[in-house]
């Protein structure tokens, strides 16, 4: 198989966004600490356990992406207090998000911050790219969004680590549905529990074919420029309260302020002013 670049987590900016755009996905190493990692788990814990697997759209193709023994949920920040300051606030993710998305908007906010916790038996998920979620968007040699995946537990082969096909965020862009590689094309993200993979909205990639008999724990942030609307509402989970508690990058991360493009528009607005004046 293709290998991914591994840093670690005081690796430069330069470095890591110069491999970033040569492979379209990197791994860093210890992006989470021990500690901030079972805080993390810790706080979720309950609702991993409520949480039924599959999709409940009724729709056989989500339903097939989703994967019927994977367990998914969002609304993070208003459950955990440590995925807001090691996963949402995250230094390393943050600095290669400005490279990627900044050049292509004035700011950029959260698209999803969701657990993907993958069961034994899960088939492969088919290939993608994330960008595909934006179509009318979609431009050659545009960053729309950029993710990581978070390992919360050990990702092995054997557990289904997450596919990439290195460099193929240089093809031309357009719809990716199960797409076929040759194994020599492609790569397995493994890494310790703690590293993060980095990787572009244009690469395609999915989760692997957990073939074990434990689960694969991942946690999934990924930003959006602010001119696009994002996966998931989180202004409708994380309220007005709970926002009101947490620091300023992290409200405007979740919706909670207004987008001002550099050419003079505003949008999300509050009685026409920026939403941040809810909290002055």
């Amino acid at each position: 198989m293709a290998e991914l670049q591994r840093f670690g987590r005081n690796e430069s900016v330069a470095s890591l966004v110069a491999a970033l755009e040569t492979d379209g996905g990197i791994i860093v190493e210890n992006m989470l600490s021990d500690t901030a990692r079972a805080r993390i788990v810790g706080d979720l814990a309950a609702t991993l356990a409520d949480t039924v697997p599959g999709s409940k759209s009724g729709m056989d193709l989500w339903e097939t992406f989703h994967g019927a023994n994977t367990k998914r949920f969002c609304g993070l920040a208003a459950h955990s207090g440590a995925f807001v300051d090691h996963a949402l606030l995250n230094e390393t993710f943050l600095a290669v998000a400005d490279h990627c998305l900044l050049p292509h908007a004035a700011d950029y906010w959260l698209n999803t911050g969701q657990v993907m916790a993958v069961g034994p038996g899960e088939p492969a998920q088919y290939l993608h790219r994330d960008e595909n979620n934006w179509p009318e968007a979609i431009a050659p040699d545009r960053e729309i969004t950029v993710s990581c995946m978070f390992a919360l537990s050990d990702f092995t082969l054997a557990n289904g680590a997450t596919v990439v096909v290195p460099g193929s965020q240089r093809l031309p862009p357009g719809l990716v549905r199960g797409a076929d590689f040759s194994d020599e094309e492609t790569a397995a993200a493994t890494m310790p529990a703690g590293s993060g993979m980095i990787y572009s909205g244009r690469v395609i990639h999915g989760a692997g074919h957990n073939a074990g008999d434990t689960w694969r724990y991942g946690l999934h942030v990924s930003f959006v420029v602010g001119w696009l609307r994002p996966e998931e509402a989180s202004p409708l989970v994380v309220d007005r309260r709970r926002a009101a508690e947490l620091p300023e990058r992290a409200r405007r991360l979740l919706g909670w302020a207004s987008y001002h493009s550099e050419a003079g528009g505003r949008t999300w607005l509050v009685d026409f002013e920026d939403a941040s004046r809810l909290f002055n």
